[in-house]
């Protein structure tokens, strides 16, 4: 049986024979976590020009936590706009801006994306919303173009910082005012530090030098306090690299640091977790993972794609700490990136294994919980904000993993711990349920495979 807190003696847990002992204990607390959810931008200005319904389907996938992905963080990318004579964007890429080159505004642009936005606030007003800019408008640019400079340097014009961050408040401004869309955070950067990001690319980009960073940081945080947008606050920088934003924090100035309410930083590169995880402490930060993905993994086989992004999200939420894990596209036309499959036809999708490693993490662990730490790689222990379960996700990949859970420290549990199963010929399968017996419970874990466990707590 379980336990039933109180002042009843607590046994002695010893590991089962084959498996390992993993002490879960309330008093190792991390961070406190925000929640799940992806970037709009591309797959949003697909899906956005389907039929309301059609849009409405793939909304409800999204936001529902018993059979979607329980996402309740969403990116709005303000387009910067490109020149209207390019033609080398990607498919779905180009983001309307609401700027001409004249300086007047345009608000009935970017309609597809702004109505994925605007039904997923309809179906839930509590969402966590971001609005980021990849690249400022085209005319502000020294390329004339959209996508970067010719060599990979900053494109934004010297003499243009004040417009640009007119620009990105006055969007927000007009989103809070007239569609009643309060962002909570805006960040004017997207992997400022590469150099990849050229004229005539296939997205929208720009390079600013760190320096150039600080510059565009300050002055739209000074115009969000000008035009009252109290409720938003500047994130940044979202490097690609985890070190290169180590290197960078590390180097603001207390200025642009205080300009800063949250740190956002790609996982795509960089190892150097545990030091960003300590800057943003030290520095009182919130810090988001706010976009990573499966970049190049082979998608013949989809489950080792799904298992390489759990591992991403594994070490993202242990050693980065992160209090928020973002997708960047759920729905893209790269398949090694899409967890939906998107049907322009029938404006419907279907469901990839990508999905179901998302859900065996975000239906479990959601927004509010207290991430624990724990004495084993890739598992994720979490308390629950409602103080009725424990969630536990165990990732393996060549071999199985065997573990007694220490349930001890608990005040109590239940009496049947409820699992299901991500493997190559399951998606998020739900299993027998294990016996909690004297505290504690053995897990057994099959190779290649994501195993997520919800234990009651009475």
């Amino acid at each position: 049986m379980g336990g039933s807190g109180g002042s009843e003696p607590r046994p002695i847990v010893v590991a089962e024979p084959g498996t390992s002992l993993l002490v879960v204990d309330p008093g190792e607390l991390r961070q406190q976590f925000e929640g799940w959810g992806t970037s709009l931008c591309w797959w949003a200005n697909r899906v956005g020009r389907w039929t309301p319904e059609g849009v409405g389907r793939v909304a409800d996938v999204l936001l529902d936590e018993v059979e979607g992905l329980g996402f309740n963080i969403f990116r709005y990318n303000i387009g910067g706009g490109e020149n209207p004579s390019h033609t080398h964007m990607g498919e779905y890429k180009d983001i309307e801006g609401f700027q001409s080159s004249d300086g007047v505004y345009h608000w009935d642009s970017d309609q597809s994306q702004r109505a994925v936005l605007d039904a997923l606030v309809a179906r839930d007003d509590s969402l966590i919303l971001e609005a980021f800019s990849n690249s400022p408008p085209y005319w502000m640019t020294q390329s004339g173009c959209a996508s970067g400079s010719a060599s990979g340097g900053n494109n934004l014009k010297d003499d243009a910082y004040d417009d640009f961050a007119d620009y990105l408040t006055e969007v927000t401004l007009h989103f809070r005012d007239e569609w009643g869309i309060v962002f909570r955070t805006l960040e004017p950067l997207n992997e400022p530090n590469a150099n990849w990001w050229k004229a005539d690319g296939g997205q929208e980009g720009c390079h600013f030098s760190p320096t150039n960073q600080q510059q565009i940081i300050q002055l739209v945080a000074a115009g969000l306090a000008e035009k009252g947008l109290t409720d938003t606050v500047v994130s940044a920088a979202d490097e690609n690299s985890i070190d290169d934003a180590v290197t960078n924090l590390s180097g603001f100035s207390e200025e642009t640091v205080a300009a800063i309410g949250q740190v956002n930083v790609h996982s795509y590169s960089g190892s150097k977790r545990k030091e960003l995880r300590a800057l943003a402490t030290q520095l009182d930060k919130r810090l988001w993972q706010s976009e990573s993905g499966p970049l190049s993994v082979d998608v013949a086989d989809d489950i080792e794609a799904g298992l390489f992004m759990g591992g991403r999200i594994m070490s993202d939420m242990t050693t980065l700490g992160a209090q928020a894990w973002v997708d960047w596209q759920v729905g893209d036309v790269s398949l090694n990136w899409a967890s939906i499959t998107l049907d322009d036809g029938d404006e419907d999708f279907e469901l990839r294994k990508r999905f179901y490693v998302q859900a065996a993490f975000s239906r479990f662990i959601r927004p509010g919980a207290q991430i624990l730490g724990v004495d084993a790689e890739d598992v994720l222990v979490a308390l629950n904000q409602d103080g009725k379960s424990l969630a536990l996700v165990i990732r393996t990949t060549d071999a199985a993993r065997s573990f007694t859970l220490d349930l001890t420290q608990l005040p109590s549990v239940g009496t049947e711990a409820q699992v299901f199963r991500t493997s190559r010929t399951e998606d998020l399968a739900a299993l027998p349920p294990l016996a909690i017996e004297g505290f504690s419970v053995v897990v057994n874990a099959p190779a290649s495979s994501l195993t997520s466990v919800l234990v009651p707590l009475p």
